[in-house]
C-alpha cells in the first residue's frame, strides 16, 4: 500500500471498512508520504467483537489495530453517531476528528428498477402478484412480509421466523427472505421444523430487490448491530412501512423515535409479533409510515451523502 501512494501521490485516501483503513492509514504512515488519509468505519466493530471474536489476545490484537488506525487517521468517517460513540468510548478515537454521513439512496434508480415485473416467484406462485397497490384497490390477497439479509448469525432471521410463526395464528401472512449464506440450511430447517413451508420462501440473491420491497406491505429487519442498515434506506424509499428491532446503532438514527418506522426491543419476538399484527390489522397506520418513510428517504438522498464527503475531503486538502 506504501508503494501505492507514493506512486500515486493522491490528495487523499479513503479506507472503506475496518481493514482498508488499516491498509491506508499505516501504509501512508510507514511510506511517509504526504496524502491525507480517512479511515471509514461501516459497522459497529465492538458489537462484532462481543458477538464473534474469542481469544483475548485476538481481540487486544483488533482491539490495538482499530484504535490505532483510528488515532492515526487525518479524518474519521462513520455512517451513524452511534457508531462515532462507539468507536470514542471503545477504541478512544478522538469526536473531534470524527464525522457521522449517513448512507444515501439514488431516488431515481429507486423508481427506474422498481419497474421492473420479472420477479422470481416462489413456488406457491400467484400469492406474489399482487402488489400494494391492488390491496388498495380492493383486490383480496394474504399480507406479504419481507426481509432482506445476507443469511448469517449476525442479521438474526431465527428472530424474525420465530415471531413470525406467532403472526400467522392470526393472520394468513406470507414472508419472503431475499438473501443468501451460511445459515440457509439451518433456516430452511427450522422453517420445516415450524410447519412455515407453506408460508415462507427464501428466494435467494437478488441484484435488484426494489420489484420484491414494492409489492412487500411490511419490512421487517431483525439484525443485531448495525453501522447503518442500508435496507431499511431501501424500503423507506420504496414505500414500504419498516419494523425494526432497536439494534446498535444505525435503525434508531434511520427511523427516529418509531416516527419514520417501527421500533422493537432486541431479542424479544413475542413484541416483534405484537408489532407487525398491529399495523397489519390497521392499514392506516401502514400508509401514515409509508409517507414518513418517503420523506425520510428523500432526506437521505446519495447527492446529501455525495456532498457530505466532498466537504470532509476539501477540508482535508486545504487545511
Amino acid at each position: 500500500m506504501g508503494e501505492l501512494l507514493r506512486e500515486l501521490n493522491p490528495d487523499v485516501a479513503l479506507g472503506m471498512m475496518h481493514y482498508p483503513s488499516a491498509l491506508v492509514v499505516l501504509g501512508a504512515r510507514l511510506a511517509r508520504v504526504r496524502t491525507r488519509t480517512v479511515a471509514s468505519y461501516r459497522g459497529p466493530f465492538y458489537e462484532y467483537m462481543r458477538h464473534y471474536e474469542s481469544g483475548y489476545r485476538r481481540r487486544l490484537f483488533l482491539r490495538a489495530v482499530v484504535a490505532g488506525t483510528a488515532l492515526l487517521a487525518d479524518r474519521v468517517i462513520v455512517p451513524s453517531c452511534g457508531t462515532a460513540l462507539e468507536l470514542r468510548r471503545r477504541f478512544f478515537t478522538p469526536l473531534s476528528r470524527t464525522v457521522a454521513i449517513p448512507n444515501g439512496i439514488d431516488h431515481a434508480a429507486v423508481a427506474r428498477l422498481s419497474s421492473t415485473a420479472n420477479l422470481t416467484l416462489a413456488p406457491q406462485g400467484d400469492w406474489m402478484r399482487t402488489s400494494r397497490r391492488d390491496s388498495d384497490k380492493g383486490i383480496s390477497s394474504p399480507p406479504l412480509l419481507c426481509a432482506i439479509a445476507r443469511l448469517a448469525p449476525e442479521k438474526h432471521l431465527e428472530l424474525l421466523l420465530d415471531a413470525f410463526r406467532l403472526v400467522r395464528a392470526a393472520h394468513p401472512a406470507r414472508l419472503i427472505i431475499l438473501g443468501d449464506g451460511p445459515e440457509r440450511a439451518t433456516l430452511e430447517a427450522r422453517i420445516a421444523d415450524w410447519g412455515l413451508s407453506d408460508a415462507v420462501s427464501m428466494l435467494g440473491h437478488h441484484e435488484n430487490i426494489y420489484p420484491y420491497l414494492c409489492r412487500a406491505d411490511l419490512f421487517i429487519h431483525t439484525c443485531q448491530f448495525e453501522g447503518f442498515g442500508y435496507t431499511l434506506l431501501e424500503a423507506l424509499a420504496c414505500g414500504t412501512p419498516v419494523i425494526s428491532t432497536d439494534c446498535p446503532y444505525g435503525p434508531r438514527e434511520i427511523l427516529g423515535n418509531s416516527e419514520y418506522g417501527v421500533l422493537v426491543p432486541p431479542d424479544d419476538p413475542a413484541l416483534l409479533a405484537a408489532a407487525i399484527s398491529r399495523l397489519l390489522a390497521h392499514p392506516m397506520e401502514r400508509q401514515a409510515l409509508a409517507a414518513g418513510g418517503l420523506k425520510r428517504a428523500r432526506e437521505l438522498s446519495v447527492q446529501r451523502m455525495a456532498d457530505a464527503y466532498t466537504a470532509e475531503f476539501m477540508k482535508l486538502v486545504l487545511s
